[in-house]
């Protein structure tokens, strides 16, 4: 619930920062721009990453870069992902033309099939995009009876940002294995604000 709440705030500034936002602004002076060449696009991160890899080496069905900020000894505790290719033109509707009743079913469906505990639309390089927050905690129904009966904590929590770029459809993620914080999600949303792959 304290996520939750974070999260509306968050997503309440990060609507004013998105709509005062013009074109080549930096918003965090003090960061780090990263550039890939492999995939032509640039984010501003908080700082300049420990290590960057290509995200197939954890996972092979899928391209980009993972920008590593924390680590626990070899394994990352804190990252972005910044995934180009990442859904095709038909798996969301047209998230610029929603009726409030296919948004809300789009929400539903999105918070059964991939967990979220929170779902919105945020403007991206002048698009809506799917802006999300993974669940903490799941309740599964193990036995198939439509009665939860077991609860699951999740080790960390991810933020899921899903849009159409100039080049591409990019998943942009905040992943942590642990609670987010304030200066997590502000960063990651200054980030979201100046990805550029023009």
């Amino acid at each position: 619930m304290m996520l939750k709440r974070m999260f509306l705030t968050f997503m309440s500034i990060f609507t004013l920062l998105a709509v005062a936002a013009m074109p080549g602004t930096s918003f965090a002076a003090d960061g780090y721009l990263y550039t890939s060449e492999r995939f032509g696009y640039s984010i501003k991160c908080p700082e300049k990453p420990l290590a960057v890899i290509n995200l197939s080496i954890l996972s092979p069905q899928e391209q980009g870069d993972v920008l590593i900020f924390e680590t626990d000894g070899h394994n990352p505790t804190k990252y972005w992902v910044v995934s180009p290719n990442a859904f095709s033109n038909d798996t969301f509707p047209d998230l610029d033309n929603l009726t409030d009743e296919a948004r809300q079913d789009l929400f539903t469906r999105l918070a059964i099939e991939r967990g979220y505990e929170a779902i919105s639309l945020v403007p991206i390089q002048g698009h809506n995009a799917i802006y999300a927050v993974t669940a903490k905690t799941i309740q599964i129904d193990t036995d198939k009876d439509g009665q939860v009966d077991k609860t699951i904590e999740q080790e960390g929590q991810n933020i899921e940002t899903y849009f159409k770029g100039a080049k591409s459809n990019y998943c942009i993620v905040l992943s942590s294995k642990s609670a987010l914080t304030e200066d997590d999600i502000n960063n990651y949303q200054y980030g979201l604000l100046s990805f550029n792959d023009k």
